[in-house]
């Protein structure tokens, strides 16, 4: 399948590489060798496998992929995602994977030296000047901006990057997204393709200045079993879990459980459930308005004096103290 859009316009005999889909699980295009990625996923949870090793991600979260990423999912639950398939030409035609790929532009990425008090241009000329050329006609500060808008892509070592994203964020980045695919879909004039660009810059933008990085998405873990049964935690956390349940649920037995737990994180099961359910308790005090027996039935506490305790025990406050303490410094 060609990763294109074509117009549909009367007059206009073109097409642009951005392509978007929406679909239940991910889409089956992730591997296309000739686009760069952005995805979405919005609901659910799943287990992605690198190099022998395991990364769970749970929703809101966002991936950007190159063009020789692989998403390796071993497990998932529920997801939903929404996709952003798009070439860099679309940014500059210059901006082909290949030039990206040979070093043309590394000096853009390079760290500039931060002992060192530059003004705005001489730290542009730090970046423009050496054996890189490039032609005249183009401003070299706006080749430097666009370049640096693609560095998550080609220039973090890495071809895959996972994120976090606050329910702000998700917000932000699906109307970006739903904006894309209107313009895809609807194409209500003749200035669709441009807008369809700014979108892309913005989302860009978005990914570069790293709004939504939390490092609960850098934890990987070794044990199969281990990263199953916390992605497990995150999908059911507001029910109630039981050890029997795991032990059911996993067809193992106690010992073989908990000394995985031991190992991977320090902790058995029980307790590193416990510990969840508490960093989950904090965020939902701090950031949501919801009242305190609704965040314990969230966080799968049906008695919210015991889930108070439990809070007190992990932080030294109750959860109206430490609620007030947060609005405080807010």
């Amino acid at each position: 399948m060609e990763l294109v859009t074509r117009s549909k316009r009367p007059g206009m005999e073109c097409s642009i590489d951005v392509f978007y889909e929406e679909c239940a699980g991910f889409s089956v295009h992730l591997d296309d060798k000739t686009t760069y990625k952005v995805v979405l996923v919005d609901r659910g949870s799943f287990v992605a496998e690198e190099d022998g090793k395991y990364r769970l991600i749970t929703s809101p979260a966002a991936i950007a992929m190159n063009e020789k990423a692989e998403l390796k999912v071993i497990s998932e639950r529920g997801v939903k995602s929404r996709t952003l398939f798009f070439n860099p030409t679309i940014l500059r035609d210059e901006f082909t994977i290949e030039n990206l790929n040979s070093g043309k532009y590394d000096r853009f990425f390079s760290a500039l030296p931060d002992e060192k008090e530059l003004t705005a241009q001489e730290k542009m000329n730090l970046l423009i000047d050496g054996d890189v050329k490039f032609d005249e006609c183009f401003s070299k500060e706006m080749i430097y901006q666009d370049a640096l808008l693609l560095s998550g892509f080609c220039r973090r070592g890495r071809d895959i990057s996972f994120y976090t994203l606050s329910n702000e964020a998700n917000d932000t980045l699906r109307r970006f997204l739903c904006s894309i695919r209107y313009e895809v879909k609807e194409q209500p004039d003749n200035f669709w393709i441009l807008r369809i660009r700014h979108f892309i810059e913005e989302i860009l933008f978005f990914e570069v200045a790293d709004f939504y990085r939390d490092y609960r998405q850098d934890e990987i873990y070794s044990d199969p079993l281990v990263v199953k049964v916390i992605q497990y935690f995150w999908s059911n956390m507001g029910e109630e879990i039981t050890l029997a349940t795991l032990l059911k649920e996993f067809s193992v037995n106690k010992n073989i459980l908990n000394d995985a737990f031991n190992k991977e994180v320090g902790m058995p099961c029980m307790s590193y459930l416990e510990n969840l359910r508490m960093a989950h308790a904090r965020t939902e005090l701090q950031y949501s308005d919801r009242t305190i027996s609704e965040i314990s039935l969230r966080c799968g506490y049906s008695d919210t004096n015991y889930f108070s305790k439990v809070f007190k025990k992990h932080m030294g406050l109750s959860p109206k103290e430490f609620r007030k303490n947060m609005n405080n410094l807010c």
